[in-house]
C-alpha cells in the first residue's frame, strides 16, 4: 500500500484597492495550526514549500493563475534552486534576515535578468536594507515597524522607480485608509483574513530510488537514459517530476519520462533533486549534500588512478557516506534496501579496500588530518590537490554558497 504523509500548507491572501486578490503569500506549516508556523530550519521549510506547492498539491489547485510569494532566506537564493520555478507565477519574496552582500546582489541581477520577480519583505526603510531597493521591483512595507512618518517620507520616492508597493500588517480600517490614501498599489494583513490552512496527502517516495537517483544525477558521467530508468522505475517521483515539469514547459506535449528528462537537462535535474533532498533531510541539509558531492568527486579521481574499479564504484562510496544522517536512517538499513557491490558496501560500512581507503583520506583531509598514508602512491601535496579540485567541481553545481 502507498505510505502517505500529511502535508501542509498555508495561504495569505494579498489584495488590490478594489479588494481582489492579486496573489497568495505561500506560508510554511508543520502542523495542524494556521497561526504559526513553528520554523527551526527556514532552508528546508522554503524546500517543503516549493515541493509542496509544485510536486504534491500543483500550483493551479492553491492559487489558480494568480502568483505565488514564497519567501526565501540567504541559503536558497545563492543555491540555484530557484531553476524551475515557473517565472510569470512566482515571486522571490526576500526575507529582511538577507544581508546586502555583493555575492547576494549579483544573485539578484543573474535572477531578475532570468524573468524572475523578487520582493523585497517586511521593509521598514532601514539603511541595512535599502541597497536592495534597486534590484527589488515589488517592496512590501511592514506599516506597524516602520511607522506613518516614514512612510509618507518614502511613498513618492519609490513610486518614482516603479516600485510597485504593498502594505503588509495592516490590522485595522484605519491603518487600511490610510495606506490607500498615501497609495499603496497592494494590501496584506489580519484586518483582511488570517492565513488559510490547506492539508493534503503526499505519496512518500521510495527512499531507495531517491538515493540512487542523488547517486546518478550528480555523477558528471551518467547518460540521460539512465536517469529516465530511474524516475520511471517510482511512480512518486515520476509523479512530481510531471507535475513540475507541466509548469516549467507547457507549451510542449509530453510523451514519456525520458522525453521530460531530456527537456529539462541536467541542471534542472539537479536542481529538482536538490528539493527533494532538502526536504527529506532534518539537519544543515545543504551542507551535508556539499560534503557528499566533495567525497564523491574526491573518490571518483583516486578511482581513476586505482582503476581496480569502476569511477562511478568510487564516486558512489563518497556520496552515500553521509546518506545515514541525511535520510536519518542507520547506514545498513539504507544499504540493505540498494543493490550495491559487496565491494561498495564494505567500503562505506567498514572501510575497506582501496575504496575505503579513498573514503578515510578524504574524511582525513575534512579533519585536518596529516598523519594518514595517501591511497595509490600519491603524494600528500597530490592528494590535496585532488581535494581542492573536488571541492570546486562541487561550487560549480552551485548547491550551496
Amino acid at each position: 500500500m502507498t505510505d502517505l504523509n500529511q502535508i501542509y500548507l498555508a495561504r495569505q491572501p494579498i489584495f488590490n484597492k478594489n479588494m481582489g486578490v492579486y496573489a497568495y503569500e505561500i506560508l510554511f506549516r508543520s502542523a495542524e495550526n494556521s497561526d504559526h508556523a513553528d520554523i527551526t530550519d527556514g532552508t528546508q521549510a522554503t524546500a517543503q514549500v516549493m515541493s509542496n506547492l509544485l510536486n504534491d498539491f500543483g500550483i493551479e489547485s492553491i492559487v489558480g493563475e494568480k502568483k505565488a510569494f514564497i519567501n526565501f532566506n540567504e541559503e536558497l537564493l545563492l543555491q540555484n534552486i530557484q531553476s524551475f520555478l515557473p517565472k510569470k507565477q512566482v515571486v522571490l519574496e526576500i526575507l529582511k534576515c538577507v544581508n546586502p552582500t555583493d555575492e547576494i546582489k549579483e544573485k539578484f541581477t543573474k535572477l531578475t535578468k532570468k524573468g524572475y520577480r523578487l520582493a523585497l519583505d517586511d521593509y521598514d526603510f532601514n539603511d541595512r536594507l535599502s541597497p536592495f531597493e534597486e534590484h527589488c521591483d515589488i517592496i512590501k512595507v511592514d506599516i506597524l515597524a516602520a511607522g506613518p512618518r516614514k512612510i509618507i517620507e518614502n511613498m513618492q520616492r519609490l513610486k518614482n522607480k516603479d516600485k510597485r508597493l504593498i502594505a503588509v500588517k495592516i490590522e485595522s480600517i484605519e491603518q487600511f485608509n490610510f495606506c490607500k490614501e498615501v497609495g499603496f498599489d497592494l494590501f496584506q494583513g489580519y484586518f483582511f483574513t488570517k492565513p488559510t490552512l490547506i492539508k493534503g496527502k503526499a505519496p512518500s517516495s521510495n527512499q531507495a530510488s531517491l538515493l540512487q537517483f542523488l547517486s546518478s544525477v550528480f555523477n558528471p558521467d551518467i547518460k540521460m537514459q539512465k536517469l529516465s530508468e530511474i524516475i520511471s522505475n517510482d511512480v512518486t517521483m515520476s509523479q512530481k517530476l510531471l507535475k513540475m515539469v507541466s509548469l516549467t514547459e507547457a507549451s510542449h506535449n509530453i510523451s514519456s519520462i525520458h522525453d521530460v528528462v531530456l527537456r529539462l537537462g541536467i541542471n534542472k535535474l539537479q536542481s529538482w533533486a536538490s528539493v527533494i533532498a532538502l526536504t527529506n533531510a532534518s539537519d544543515k541539509p545543504s551542507e551535508l549534500l556539499t560534503t557528499s558531492l566533495i567525497r564523491a568527486k574526491f573518490c571518483e579521481s583516486i578511482g581513476s588512478i586505482e582503476k581496480d574499479l569502476s569511477k562511478d564504484s568510487y564516486f558512489m562510496v563518497g556520496l552515500f557516506s553521509t546518506l545515514d544522517t541525511i535520510m536519518d536512517q542507520p547506514l545498513d538499513e539504507i544499504l540493505s534496501g540498494l543493490s550495491f557491490k559487496e565491494e561498495i558496501k564494505s567500503a562505506l560500512l567498514n572501510k575497506t579496500g582501496n575504496l575505503g581507503k579513498a573514503l578515510i583520506t578524504v574524511k582525513n583531509i575534512e579533519s585536518g588530518k596529516n598523519d594518514f598514508i595517501p591511497p595509490a602512491g600519491l603524494t600528500p601535496s597530490e592528494v590535496t590537490k585532488i581535494y581542492l579540485e573536488a571541492m570546486e567541481f562541487t561550487n560549480k553545481l552551485n548547491i550551496k554558497p
